[in-house]
């Protein structure tokens, strides 16, 4: 009898709660790996940001607007090679909730130059630029609806009150980055014509593309140093930190997917340590028998530990192995609402992160009672009847 198929044998010494334990604590890697990967959806903008692109908004909050006269000035600081801007318009499509989607106006030639991740043929991109009321949207969302280039689309406004219709004028797909595929552009001078006088000429922010990405703080200086005594100062700073500020509003949210993803941890760890604490009661007499017979009491916790372990072991697999399918299909039903999801996902150190914290988990749920073996004495022990 070897000592694996010593720990081989204790485990099987009931299939049935192996299997359930192992099965719980394999729902529970899953959904720890989930949780995870929820996570790593919010920061996957930050993550795709481009070094080179900064991002100017009011610095009283970023609900303010500024006036579009900034444009030109802020073109002339030295090291900025483009800029643009854009304005969140709020659109919905229908009054359900779930036919909301984002949507904004932008100036068609400067943001295709900024944002040169944006893949459009070419034709359609002179037909976006030369109508004012042109629309261009993502792939995900021209799938969602239907829609292709030289349908009309009507979009209640939430921001801007009213029925804005629009003629689609080309479908964009995303070569790299963070930007997603289920949004919806427009011209800005659509909007603008039609507005009262104390409303034009105003946008949400300018995105601005620098020929140096080392001298991105210097460029953010100049820039709000422009406007610092104006009635509209402005906040300059990088994509990256923009987007995590965006983020930052969502951090209670954040938080408590964390905190949730935790708590699935602590579950893990009261089954797999009800089942081993269990099985060490049941085999209070096997195991004074084999200290008797001259095990060592380190002999003795190994033997448990292991027991832990291999469980933790089956766990992690089984979790590691239905959390990317279940994952995918989730995404890939949620994912036209999303505005797309990317295809990387869960990540490799997502999944790695889950199967460690599950090994873990079950090797601290063995400590106590493995202990707890070895402090009966063997007298004690040998009288024990489970």
């Amino acid at each position: 009898m070897t000592f694996g198929r010593l720990v081989w044998k204790d485990l099987l010494r009931n299939p049935l709660r192996l299997g359930l334990t192992v099965l719980a604590g394999g729902v529970g890697v899953m959904a720890f790996i989930f949780l995870r990967t929820v996570v790593d959806l919010f920061y996957v903008g930050a993550a795709a940001a481009q070094a080179d692109r900064l991002f100017t908004r009011s610095k009283v909050s970023i609900t303010e607007d500024l006036p579009l006269a900034y444009l030109p000035r802020i073109a002339a600081v030295p090291g900025v090679s483009d800029v643009t801007f854009y304005g969140f318009f709020g659109g919905r499509y229908g009054e359900s909730q779930k036919d909301f989607f984002g949507s904004a106006f932008v100036d068609p030639p400067s943001f295709m130059k900024v944002f040169d991740e944006v893949s459009v043929p070419p034709q359609q991109v002179a037909a976006f630029t030369a109508d004012p009321c042109g629309a261009l949207i993502g792939k995900d969302l021209a799938a969602r609806y239907g829609w292709k280039a030289g349908d009309r689309v009507t979009l209640k406004g939430t921001i801007y009150p009213g029925d804005w219709t629009f003629t689609v004028r080309g479908v964009y797909d995303v070569r790299s980055g963070g930007m997603d595929t289920a949004s919806f552009f427009f011209g800005f001078r659509c909007l603008n014509e039609k507005l009262p006088e104390k409303r034009r000429d105003r946008v949400g922010a300018f995105l601005l593309r620098v020929e140096d990405p080392s001298r991105s703080a210097l460029v953010s200086s100049s820039v709000d140093a422009m406007f610092a005594n104006s009635p509209y100062p402005t906040r300059t700073e990088s994509e990256r930190a923009a987007t995590l500020g965006f983020i930052s509003m969502l951090s209670a949210i954040i938080t408590a997917v964390q905190v949730v993803s935790t708590v699935i941890l602590l579950i893990i760890l009261l089954v797999i340590g009800n089942t081993l604490a269990m099985s060490v009661r049941e085999r209070t007499r096997d195991l004074a028998t084999l200290r008797a017979m001259g095990f060592k009491s380190g002999r003795v916790v190994m033997l448990v530990l292991f027991e832990s372990l291999v469980i933790g072991l089956a766990s992690a697999a089984l979790g590691v192995l239905i959390a990317p399918p279940l994952i995918n299909g989730f995404m890939s039903a949620v994912g036209s609402q999303l505005g797309g999801v990317p295809k990387d996902f869960p990540r490799e150190s997502t999944l790695l992160l889950g199967a460690l914290a599950a090994l873990g988990v079950s090797l601290l749920a063995g400590a106590i009672p493995a202990l707890r073996a070895v402090r009966i004495s063997v007298a004690e022990g040998l009288r024990k009847v489970a």
